[in-house]
């Protein structure tokens, strides 16, 4: 996985030229045939030029492509198979190299798949941790009941890959309004937050709506956080608004 994509090395080949590569600017050339999947809801835009290199045995600098044959911009739900062409020496062997996918200009966290050897082809895989957190918001004297039902922990949001080191933490909220009037605190990004290393931190992405009408139930959202790699807990609170203070709770991801 990569910025939401599915990719699938299908094979490897060496050539001293292809005959539908007249873009060549080394002594011969190795295409990794690739099926990139767009399994997500998310219009997801990628330039090969910038993100893919070929890594070499021996060599500090990875290779950057001279062709590719892939769209820039995989539609949600689609997949398609394509190529990429990389500058090699004569004589290279296949089974050494490895295909990087990542901008090392943004810090990327890089997907790289060996062509031989061990590989965890899940480590970027998005996981789902199941919760069962009820939250008793109160707002101006109304009681608001947040239901978190999941977390999901994701390299990628939105074709964004996250940075080396980072993670998306996406917390999904069900919300009731048993008031009989609407109650509107604002939206997450006004008073959820992540508590990474005792600092509160703003969601960068949140779709739980500014107001709840009378009555709503079952209102469902998520507000979206970047936080260290792998934590297997988080802190997070909501904000009391109309006075200094705050409700904090912690959820496990195992």
């Amino acid at each position: 996985m990569y910025e939401e994509l599915s990719y699938t090395v299908l094979n490897a080949q060496y050539a001293t030229s292809f005959p539908n590569d007249t873009i060549q600017t080394g002594p011969a050339l190795v295409r990794v045939n690739l099926q990139v999947a767009n399994k997500s809801t998310d219009q997801v835009s990628v330039i090969y030029y910038d993100v893919a290199r070929l890594i070499l045995p021996g060599v500090v600098k990875p290779v950057a492509p001279t062709n590719v044959h892939l769209s820039t911009g995989p539609k949600p739900g689609t997949s398609e198979v394509g190529w990429i062409d990389f500058p090699v020496s004569k004589g290279v062997t296949l089974s050494t190299l490895k295909l990087q996918l990542g901008s090392q200009l943004l810090n990327e966290a890089s997907l790289v798949i060996p062509f031989s050897g061990a590989y965890d082809p899940n480590h970027f895989a998005p996981k789902t941790y199941p919760q069962n957190l009820t939250i008793y918001y109160d707002f101006a004297g109304n009681i608001l009941v947040y239901h978190l039902t999941s977390v999901n922990a994701l390299y990628a949001y939105k074709g964004t890959q996250a940075a080396v080191g980072q993670q998306f933490y996406v917390f999904n909220f069900s919300v009731d309004n048993n008031n009989g009037v609407m109650v509107s605190p604002g939206y997450g990004f006004d008073y959820i937050r992540l508590n990474i290393y005792g600092y509160n931190t703003p969601p960068v992405d949140n779709t739980l709506p500014h107001g709840f009408n009378a009555g709503a139930q079952g209102v469902k959202g998520r507000v979206v956080y970047k936080g260290p790699a792998g934590m297997k807990s988080l802190n997070f609170a909501f904000l009391v608004q109309v006075a200094q203070g705050q409700y904090s709770y912690t959820v496990y991801l195992s």
